[in-house]
């Protein structure tokens, strides 16, 4: 039964040479594997090593098979125990079962009955591993994630996607933050021979450098301060799968060397534990960053970008793609309405002003913005005058103000910009209503108090 991921076997029994015989018969199936004849050797071999089962003798010299049994539980509760029992005794059986056993042979028992015996046990690990996973991901999923577009250069992106979607090179993905990275990742991987194993992502930048190698690769119980169990890390995870490290150009140094590792042997270590264990994973990066100005300033590996490089796409900015906004809007808008039951729709002149942002934020504040919309308005069209003048122009406005150095004789003054685009605004509404200041306050989505009290302060 040979397997992508090495699964770790620990054979207790103080028979020696029967724990030599199931170790031999497990190595040909690709397991791991580990000897033990007493109890207290069993647990320093837990302690120190990747162990996934363990085969447990109910008689040893030392401690009991139940005793050890209840203590590996305890201590190393996601390993899974098989006991071997004297034939016909199954009161101890039935008691090692509702200590947590996963199951019981006779002995003497066929060598090909546990080996399949240990395969299911992994194999339930394997799925407790890709449930867990799984939920993580639909916990943290968001309709903020969904791909829609019009334009061509998306369309070439997907054209290119469909080429290599099957393969299991690697990819960068390049562009500014809130363009889609992570959706247009997820979308790889659905479309990928591995779509049925996890999608795990993880990003580099919010995880400080001193754990995100417990992050990447996991730990063992006692590896440091605080590992007070043995826990999986986003590789072992997403074995069979796709892993998606975001912010890959924050990752240091130190982190880079053992990726590539990875990546060239296919096998990482565990913090704290001393053997290499297999993993099968395709590796999708992506940066908002330069990456190769961060090779020339020796700040990123040359032999690391190559090797993640293999196909290299950069997700152009959403003012480069107005025509995906339309499209964007009646998705998104659709889903706020499943959601909040309501039933919103946006007026065309509504979209077209949405359209011709520049969105700095890109999707991200697109889709942020809509929901804020959805939230403060009832059932019924959204039309121009239901939206603040402050939302629909100052952000854009303020930016040019700011680029330009205008405030402070060329300084840049952050209150000052902000008074003066807000000053500009109130006149082109009062302009536009013939100076009707209830007229100006609806149209700018505030109240006439607020704007009296504006105009004030502006004379």
């Amino acid at each position: 039964m040979m397997m992508a991921y090495s699964f770790g076997v620990l054979t207790v029994d103080d028979e020696e040479s029967l724990c030599r015989i199931i170790s031999r018969k497990l190595q040909k199936s690709g397991f791991r594997t580990f000897e033990s004849s007493t109890g207290q050797d069993a647990l320093q071999i837990i302690q120190k090593e990747d162990i996934d089962v363990v085969i447990l003798d109910y008689m040893l010299p030392d401690l009991t098979g139940i005793q050890l049994l209840q203590q590996i539980k305890s201590d190393y509760p996601h390993v899974e125990v098989i006991m071997l029992t004297a034939y016909g005794n199954v009161e101890n059986a039935v008691h090692a079962m509702r200590l947590g056993a996963f199951d019981y042979l006779n002995k003497p028992s066929e060598l090909e009955l546990i080996k399949d015996l240990v395969g299911k046990a992994c194999e339930s690990k394997r799925l407790q591993l890709e449930n867990r996973e799984l939920k993580e991901q639909l916990a943290s999923a968001s309709d903020h994630e969904e791909l829609v577009f019009e334009s061509r250069k998306m369309k070439d992106i997907r054209e290119l996607l469909h080429k290599v979607k099957e393969t299991d090179a690697s990819i960068l993905v390049l562009g500014e933050s809130g363009v889609g990275k992570t959706a247009l990742s997820k979308w790889i991987h659905e479309h990928s021979r591995r779509k049925d194993k996890p999608f795990v992502s993880i990003n580099c930048a919010a995880i400080p450098d001193s754990l995100l190698e417990s992050e990447l690769f996991g730990y063992q119980k006692g590896a440091f301060t605080g590992a007070t169990e043995t826990r999986a890390g986003k590789f072992e995870a997403a074995d069979g799968g796709t892993i998606f490290l975001d912010e890959i150009g924050e990752m240091p140094l130190a982190m880079q060397a053992k990726l590539l590792h990875i990546i060239e042997e296919k096998t990482f270590m565990k913090l704290g534990s001393n053997s290499y264990r297999s993993v099968d994973v395709r590796i999708i990066t992506a940066t908002n960053k330069q990456i190769q100005k961060l090779v020339q300033e020796g700040r990123f590996r040359q032999d690391l970008y190559y090797r993640l490089n293999l196909v290299e796409l950069e997700v152009p900015p959403l003012r480069e793609r107005l025509e995906d906004i339309p499209p964007m809007i009646v998705r998104y808008i659709r889903k706020l309405n499943e959601k909040y039951a309501k039933q919103v729709s946006l007026s065309d002149d509504t979209v077209a002003a949405l359209a011709a942002r520049d969105w700095p934020g890109n999707i991200r504040e697109l889709l942020n913005t809509l929901e804020r919309l959805h939230i403060v308005h009832s059932d019924g069209i959204v039309r121009m005058k239901d939206v603040s003048g402050m939302l629909m122009l100052a952000g854009e406005q303020a930016q040019r103000e700011l680029a330009a150095g205008r405030s402070g004789g060329g300084e840049l003054n952050l209150q000052k910009a902000l008074e003066e685009v807000e000053e500009d605004i109130i006149s082109r509404a009062l302009e536009q209503v013939g100076g009707n200041q209830t007229r100006a306050a609806d149209l700018l989505g505030i109240s006439r108090h607020t704007l009296i009290y504006k105009m004030k302060k502006m004379r």
